[in-house]
């Protein structure tokens, strides 16, 4: 039996997986209200979390537990290659939220691989997605067990792909690496040929060149651990077929408002009303600034 995706299968997939954990209570969906923020011409998305403390009451607290070493049956979807498997989000904020994960354990601080590039460059042509990467805990990540991340475009159902996007629908010019004027916080873009992912092996050593080249441009240097290449500062990396981008981050979270890579497509997530308020306050520009280089 063949361990490597069949293409044109993976949405069928997620769908079908997805209704199952539904029905049998495996997936734990963090209902959520919508409000829009807008600040120096970036609009952006807030999702207020209504029932939070379901994932409180569900999370284990163990502290060497690994949820990918078995992953939940329920909520596995698929093979993608012989080195990583899909498997569906438990706690959801965003419908068909999809986890690219190593079979064998890496390190989530960890750089990532040809291995990795392959398998997310197999999964990014099967439907419109934002690709991405949390590398470390200050950068989002909450689990150690490395893991790339997968959601469909457009987010939360809008007619848009993401709130950003006049931002990244301005830019034309390929494989040059650059800086995006309208986003206050330091980062490296670039974006990608046109029709790249119609051959997911040629996207994926593609990619994974100018993910090294964008490393080295931020001064993100390489440490060589016992089995493993670590990063010297933790950063998020968000990719479509379209382009990519790379952001340095200082701290996973500021004012108790935490930030993943999603933030830097203007897709924010708060714990409750207190949180959007005190975003609101602050400025969710601002928070951006904090939290980045």
């Amino acid at each position: 039996m063949s361990n490597e995706l069949e293409k044109g299968t993976l949405w069928k997939k997620v769908v079908d997986t997805t209704q199952r954990a539904i029905d049998n209570k495996s997936l734990l969906t963090i209902e959520t209200l919508s409000y829009n923020i807008r600040q120096q011409g970036l609009n952006f998305t807030v999702r207020v979390a209504e029932n939070i403390k379901r994932k409180r009451e569900h999370k284990r607290v163990e502290p060497d537990f690994n949820p990918f070493l078995p992953p939940e049956a329920a909520l596995t979807v698929c093979d993608i290659s012989p080195s990583h498997i899909a498997v569906l989000n438990k706690f959801n904020v965003v419908e068909h939220h999809l986890l690219i994960v190593t079979r064998q354990f890496e390190s989530q601080q960890s750089l990532l691989t040809m291995a990795d590039f392959s398998a997310l460059c197999h999964c990014l042509p099967e439907y419109p997605s934002l690709g991405f990467y949390n590398a470390g805990e200050d950068a989002g990540a909450s689990q150690k067990h490395k893991h790339l991340q997968m959601v469909p475009l457009p987010l939360y159902g809008e007619t848009e792909p993401f709130p950003f996007s006049t931002v990244f629908a301005k830019q034309s010019e390929t494989d040059t690496i650059s800086q995006l004027t309208q986003l206050p916080f330091k980062h490296t873009f670039c974006c990608l040929p046109e029709g790249l992912f119609e051959n997911p092996n040629l996207a994926s050593n593609h990619c994974h060149h100018l993910y090294h080249k964008m490393l080295k441009q931020l001064e993100i240097a390489r440490l060589t651990g016992s089995k493993e290449q670590h990063h010297s500062t933790p950063y998020n990396l968000l990719i479509t077929r379209q382009w990519m981008l790379l952001v340095p981050r200082t701290t996973e979270c500021w004012q108790k408002i935490s930030v993943n890579a999603m933030a830097y497509v203007g897709s924010l997530f708060v714990m409750n009303q207190e949180g959007l308020k005190r975003l609101e306050e602050i400025g969710p520009v601002n928070l951006l600034q904090a939290v980045s280089q």
